[in-house]
Formats: structure tokens, sequence, C-alpha cells
């Protein structure tokens, strides 16, 4: 019984050792050099200001990107804003679900060529579905499904990494949630991806 013990403990740690060794990457690093997209993060994960969010979404749908990137920026803006919408304002629900309803089409043109970013935006909508409304568990179990996807196929990607983590810390122990493997998963991004993670996501830390 102890020697089965002392094997899991020594296969956790070599676990951990190998996440916390690898180099990773941001491929929504080229947001950051968006000031306004900045800006609007700031209003929202900073200041949680509705009415300042909404004028600088207005904005930054206006400016002229190239794609993939101007579909994925305006999927992250909404995403960003319903999920602020929902923990801050109960009576939005109309708001919430047409910005989800509106990240969902931009999300088809995704799909077929950038799939890592596809899997992403779409395990963050369907978390927020499930987030306005607990009820809806199909949303709830996409969105995990769609994480642990993203995990074991782009693991050298820190959304990837940072989504698992926040999904084992919230969910219950019967659907893989692990506080202690989360904590772990959270040291280790810091370790090996603080200059890559994001302003707001070194702010969730």
């Amino acid at each position: 019984m102890y020697r089965r013990i002392a094997t899991s403990l020594c296969i956790g740690l070599l676990a951990l050792q190998g996440v916390a060794g690898a180099k990773l990457i941001d491929g929504f690093s080229f947001l950051e050099m968006n000031p306004l997209f900045m800006e609007f993060m700031s209003a929202v994960r900073a200041e949680g200001s509705v009415e300042k969010a909404e004028e600088l979404r207005l904005r930054l749908f206006a400016q002229d990107d190239k794609e993939p990137e101007t579909t994925i920026k305006k999927i992250r803006i909404d995403t960003s804003l319903a999920r602020l919408y929902v923990e801050t304002d109960a009576e939005s629900k109309a708001k919430v679900e047409k910005l989800l309803n509106e990240a969902e089409e931009m999300l088809g043109l995704l799909e077929k060529e950038h799939a890592f970013y596809s899997l992403i935006l779409g395990s963050e909508i369907d978390g927020i579905w499930y987030l306005q409304n607990p009820r809806s568990l199909g949303k709830g179990m996409a969105s995990s499904r769609k994480i642990n996807k993203a995990f074991k196929e782009y693991s050298q990607e820190v959304s990837s990494h940072l989504l698992k983590a926040n999904s084992m810390l919230y969910a219950p122990s019967f659907a893989g949630g692990d506080t202690k493997g989360a904590l772990n998963m959270f040291l280790a991004i810091l370790k090996d991806a603080d200059e890559q993670l994001t302003r707001w996501d070194r702010a969730s830390l």
C-alpha cells in the first residue's frame, strides 16, 4: 500500500515538473499591441465599467485590421463584455444573449483554419452561457470538452493552461475538479509563462 502511494506521488511530481518545464507561448499576445484594446480590458477587468467598455467596443469594432486578428479581437471583446454584464448586472440577460449570439456567429469564421482560437474562444462563449444560466448543463459540458481538447492539442499555449486550471479550480470533484492540482498549475504558469502572460491574465492569477 505504501509503495503504491509513493509511486503515485512520484508520478504526480514528474507530471508537475513536465508542466512546469514546458515553454509556454501566447497566441493572443498580438492583442496587447492594440492600445485601445488594452484600455477596453482595463475598463472591464480593473474598473468594471460597462459604460466605458461599451463605448470602447464601438471604437474597436470600427478599426480596420487584417484577418483573422479582427475576428479574434471582436470575439474576445464580446465575451469579455458579456461576462462583465453577467457578473455585475442581473437585469442584463438580453444584452448578454445578444453579445454571445454575435460572438458565436463570428466564431464560425475561425473553425476551419484556426482551430486553436476556435477552441479557446468557443469554450469561453459556452462557459459564459453556463455562468448566466447554471441550468444549461449542456453549455457547461461543451465548455469543459473544448478546454480539455485545447489542453491536449495545444499544450504549449498559455491560454490552454489557464482555462484548464480555472476549470479544475471551480468544477466539482466528480466533474474533474481538483483544487490542489489547479493551484499547482497556476504556480507552474507563473514560473514558465510570466513574460508571456497578458496584463489581465497575470492579474487574475
